[in-house]
């Protein structure tokens, strides 16, 4: 037991340490004029951006996850399946909408908001998270909830604006309620 306890404590206490020393959070960073640019691999809540410095960035969504659009990804895609509550190839399909659905909303200059923090992935390129507002200042998940195409999922994170996640989640869920309505009256007129 002794010699668990010295293992444990060994190992614990370089973390400590480092959790005390490791730098605070980044505050946003806010880019206007921003590039959505066509990339194969891009989806519904990570996509190529051009910033007006003319560098190009990967960005993920915080809050939210659209279906794979990639059959590869077979796990995610039944996760995702299983969430909306259709079949997989169905999942495929809202994969699809959502990547239209992004490109359509970004086709005019946008804003990212952003902290620099990684999103990991599978991609060998780096990606940060982000949170969108369109053209005309609309924020990108919410319209993305709202038209049924992504599941509330992944990094929380305090908001620009001051707001804390929990509050932000709310408001996805109450937006996702018609959404889900209006999916599931669709999906049975059918």
């Amino acid at each position: 037991m002794t010699a668990r306890v010295s293992t444990l404590t060994a190992l614990l206490v370089p973390l400590l340490a480092f959790a005390q020393h490791a730098p605070p959070s980044r505050p946003f960073q806010r880019f206007d004029g921003c590039i959505y640019k066509a990339q194969r691999w891009n989806d519904g809540d990570s996509f190529h951006v051009i910033l007006l410095d003319r560098k190009e960035v990967i960005f993920r969504l915080y809050f939210v996850d659209t279906p794979e659009e990639e059959r590869v990804y077979a796990d995610r895609i039944a996760e995702q399946a299983a969430y909306f509550g259709i079949s997989p190839n169905a999942a495929v399909d809202v994969g699809h909408k959502a990547s239209e659905f992004t490109k359509q909303a970004l086709a005019k200059p946008f804003t990212i908001q952003t902290r620099w923090r990684l999103a990991l992935g599978r991609s060998t390129l780096p990606r940060y998270y982000a949170i969108v507002l369109t053209a005309d200042g609309h924020d990108l998940n919410e319209l993305l909830v709202s038209a049924g195409v992504t599941r509330i999922y992944g990094t929380r994170t305090p908001l620009p604006d001051g707001r804390d996640s929990r509050t932000y989640l709310a408001r996805l869920h109450e937006l996702e309620m018609p959404a889900r309505c209006h999916s599931l009256l669709v999906d049975s007129a059918s």
